[in-house]
């Protein structure tokens, strides 16, 4: 797996115990993104409306409404379709875009080969920055060769990049 300067894309992965402790930490980065005029698109396995309309009610976090529209639960084909609507609206545009996926690892992984593929031969220049959101519980003691492979790592207190090592 590729992804460290891969096209130009900024790739982040991210850390977590369970849907809440996903929904808390992702909610207040999602606003702050909206704020900067970023498209968000988010690809969850298990993660649906409903929990983080819960959980924006207990949060003092700006742009709930614009939160909530997003489409936090998806099947297949849905994910297919809003992979190459956000990469083809964020080079139409030229705008900022961040995909979220958060699911189990071939999860994941599968929705990184889609967005790699509809990129395929385009020039992308930084517009696209993807989070990849693994369960702690899952990848266990490999998470230190699961960063190698990233930017930077999303986390509570938002964006940590890496620095490169030659």
């Amino acid at each position: 797996m590729k992804y460290v300067g891969e096209r130009n894309i900024k790739r982040f992965c991210n850390f977590y115990v369970s849907d809440l402790h996903l929904s808390v930490m992702l909610l207040p980065y999602i606003s702050k993104q909206i704020d900067e005029d970023v498209e968000i698109t988010t690809i969850f396995e298990k993660l649906e409306k409903e929990d983080v309309k819960k959980i924006l009610e207990r949060l003092n976090v700006k742009n709930k409404n614009e939160i909530l529209n997003i489409n936090w639960f998806s099947n297949k084909q849905d994910t297919d379709d809003k992979i190459k609507r956000t990469v083809e609206k964020a080079l139409e545009d030229n705008k900022k875009a961040t995909i979220i996926i958060g699911g189990n690892e071939k999860y994941v992984l599968d929705n990184n080969y889609k967005i790699s593929k509809y990129i395929e031969g385009k020039d992308v220049n930084n517009i696209i920055k993807i989070i990849n959101c693994f369960n702690v519980e899952e990848v266990g003691s490999y998470m230190d060769s699961i960063v190698k492979n990233y930017d930077g790592l999303l986390n509570t207190s938002g964006e940590t990049n890496f620095e490169m090592k030659c």
